[in-house]
């Protein structure tokens, strides 16, 4: 490899890590074993950064998580004995409507405790780096009367944010030395950062919304960022604006909301410009993004050793010269 993996600031934190992270979204969507390799391979690599969720399995017909919790599991036995430096970062969360007969929630501090500690034995450790309240732009995250899991919070309503269950056990878990570090996940920008102004955290995590057609994340979170000195984690980055039914590696689903993700391999202007540059698609969005020094990592959502090797070699090769970069600047779709 060219270089060494660029390290950055884990916002106030004192941490570095590595400018890519893996995601664990999509571990399961080939098989365990499958999984498992990736996360190795993400070590051997010089990944520092490790991002999962109780919610993360396979991506069932309707294109929902089913199998929930494997991630998990991939992830645990991924890292298990390692002595390589590296932050693990899970996160609290709740479905209600959708929960079927095993349903999960942060209704209350003791289904928060409950979930962490089941998280904890899945991925073989008594403590984790980073807990993270998960899909906090939903309004069954904040208060117990929300009609199901789509809806979603109203920021111009008044929420007791500090007292709610998933601050109390984000608090606490910090407190109590099961987690370093606690934070946010979000898909909407705007939400997330009216949140972060009533409760002050160590991160957050942007998704789905900066890529390379899209740039409402750092139009709306990143004077935020500034504000507070916090950790910056996107993720959802190659993510289109629409669902494809395009072949992509890193789609998740034929339909619902996961078959957005790898939607910007269809792009016929991306295709062009990937064809006439002779870089990936995904080389373009993580050459891209890295430009902007405030990302603390970007986490990769890969499913098979090659993609996390292909995006930790484009960080490897640096921003995209000027002339392509300005090119991607002028093509975004949704500024916010």
């Amino acid at each position: 490899m060219s270089s060494a993996l660029e390290h950055r600031s884990f916002g106030r934190t004192g941490e570095k890590v590595s400018v890519i992270g893996l995601g664990g979204a999509a571990l399961y969507k080939h098989s365990y074993d499958r999984g498992v390799a990736t996360v190795k391979h993400a070590l051997d690599l010089g990944v520092t950064y490790f991002d999962t969720s109780p919610a993360y399995g396979k991506a069932g017909a309707d294109g929902r998580w089913v199998e929930r919790g494997k991630s998990q599991l991939i992830m645990g036995e991924g890292l298990d004995g390692t002595t390589k430096p590296h932050l693990l970062a899970t996160k609290l969360v709740s479905y209600t409507t959708l929960g079927g007969a095993n349903p999960m929630g942060y209704r209350t501090l003791d289904d928060c405790r409950l979930q962490l500690r089941h998280s904890l034995n899945a991925l073989r450790r008594d403590k984790v780096d980073v807990l993270q309240g998960h899909d906090m732009e939903k309004a069954k995250a904040w208060g117990p009367n929300a009609l199901n899991d789509d809806e979603l919070l109203d920021i111009d309503r008044e929420h007791d944010y500090e007292n709610s269950a998933i601050i109390q056990a984000l608090r606490e878990s910090k407190k109590q030395g099961l987690c370093s570090y606690i934070g946010l996940s979000f898909n909407q920008s705007v939400a997330l950062a009216h949140v972060f102004r009533q409760v002050k955290l160590d991160m957050c995590l942007s998704a789905s919304q900066y890529s390379l057609l899209d740039r409402r994340s750092p139009r709306t979170v990143q004077p935020l960022v500034d504000e507070q000195g916090i950790a910056y984690v996107v993720g959802g980055i190659f993510r289109g604006l629409v669902a494809s039914y395009e072949a992509s590696p890193f789609r998740l689903s034929l339909q619902g909301p996961l078959a957005q993700t790898g939607g910007i391999f269809s792009d016929e202007r991306l295709i062009k410009l990937a064809k006439t540059s002779g870089i990936s698609i995904a080389a373009l969005t993580v050459r891209f993004l890295i430009a902007n020094p405030k990302l603390s990592t970007i986490l990769v959502g890969a499913s098979r050793p090659e993609e996390i090797e292909e995006s930790v070699l484009a960080a490897q090769a640096g921003p995209l010269p000027p002339d392509i970069h300005q090119t991607l600047e002028n093509l975004y779709v949704v500024d916010g």
